[in-house]
């Protein structure tokens, strides 16, 4: 049995599409459809935005005397931060998987102003064609 690197939900939506982004977290090597990304781009910055502000709130919260809480409460904060870096860049690698093009394009980040703007540009576009290369490399007997 051959299982395709298709990562895209039957209808795009807010709560579909951000358990997409969560599902493979760390999977680069699949491609997202376009209103995948865009959904799940606005359903996990809402989720790690309500789940940063609720963790800075209680931190603001404790007494100054509560030092070791606030310090673990503050490195959860720098891990939600980086776990929704890590979704959106590996989302975005899918993405251009679905575009036919390379993970190196992410690159273009490195450019101030002209990179995201590009890459912006790039997600917006639509899949180019059925022939992708990432289609074929992932066989499971």
């Amino acid at each position: 049995m051959e299982k395709t690197n298709w990562n895209e939900t039957n209808k795009p939506g807010l709560i579909a599409s951000t358990k997409l982004f969560f599902q493979d977290l760390f999977v680069g090597a699949k491609r997202m459809g376009r209103a995948d990304f865009w959904w799940g781009y606005l359903g996990t910055t809402i989720f790690f935005a309500v789940l940063i502000a609720l963790l800075g709130c209680v931190v603001t919260l404790m007494p100054i005397s509560e030092v070791y809480w606030s310090a673990v409460i503050g490195v959860a904060m720098a891990m939600a931060f980086g776990y929704y870096f890590i979704a959106i860049y590996n989302a975005a690698i899918r993405r251009l998987h679905d575009l036919n093009l390379r993970a190196w394009w992410m690159l273009w980040l490195v450019v101030p102003g002209v990179g995201y703007i590009l890459l912006i540009v790039l997600m917006c576009l639509a899949q180019r064609g059925e022939n992708n290369r990432f289609e074929k490399t992932l066989a499971v007997e």
